[in-house]
């Protein structure tokens, strides 16, 4: 936790100062065509507890944003330590169809520490793929018999997976550029949604946020991947590794 805040600091402290300190913008995947459905997000950040998320026609309402449940077994110098967070929301949209999602966010962890004269080190080893993905959710619609599952897990610094949909399978990627800089950041600054090695998706999460779907995406499979940004979003703190 404290490398990875540290790292956090030194990324934004760098991203800043490359950037004369104005505010930073996503690096978009290479090719990617914006069409019109480029939204800003309200209700992003800054995040107010039961806030609803905005972008375009869509509203993430009625969100239950739960609490964090958090463990730690702690053995000699070796502890396992484990978290899960809930949240839930209903997305609307005038003349569509709402979509139900319900979502859970977990991570388990074993960590060793090691002393050595003055000087104390800890090791830690990421255990969350043994109790599921990091990040699982299910997304229901009435007019659709099956719900849709978005799973991701945890690579490194990335947070990569899939999206089960109607229309098939789409991979899921973190994205951690900055637009003009060529360093990644070590957190999370947004995702990209591909569907066939083509990206049609794309989830700004700097600033206030960004929601931007590919042009000729069609109307019907747009609902999803609106329902989709929006489970992201609202990630928030648990999006970093």
């Amino acid at each position: 936790m404290r490398q990875a805040l540290l790292m956090g600091v030194m990324g934004g402290g760098l991203a800043c100062l490359l950037a004369a300190c104005a505010p930073v913008r996503l690096q978009m995947p290479e090719g990617f065509a914006a069409g019109p459905a480029a939204w800003p997000v309200s209700g992003h950040s800054p995040r107010r507890l039961g806030e609803p998320l905005r972008f375009g026609p869509y509203s993430a309402v009625e969100p239950d944003e739960g609490g964090t449940f958090s463990w730690v077994l702690p053995v000699a110098r070796i502890d396992i330590a484990g978290s899960s967070r809930k949240y839930a929301f209903n997305l609307a949209a005038p003349g569509e169809a709402p979509v139900e999602v319900q979502c859970v966010v977990r991570a388990l962890a074993l960590g060793h520490d090691t002393v050595n004269g003055r000087v104390e080190s800890r090791t830690e080893l990421d255990l969350t793929a043994l109790r599921g993905p990091a990040v699982g959710c299910g997304l229901y619609r009435d007019d659709v018999g099956d719900a849709m599952i978005l799973a991701l897990a945890r690579e490194g610094t990335h947070l990569n997976g899939q999206l089960e949909s109607p229309w098939g399978t789409h991979e899921v990627r973190s994205l951690h550029r900055y637009e003009g800089i060529s360093i990644p950041a070590y957190s999370v600054n947004g995702f990209e949604v591909l569907r066939d090695g083509k990206v049609v998706m794309v989830v700004d999460m700097l600033n206030a946020g960004h929601v931007h779907i590919a042009e000729g995406v069609a109307p019907a499979q747009r609902g999803w991947l609106a329902a989709t940004a929006a489970a992201l979003l609202l990630l928030g703190a648990d999006a970093e590794a």
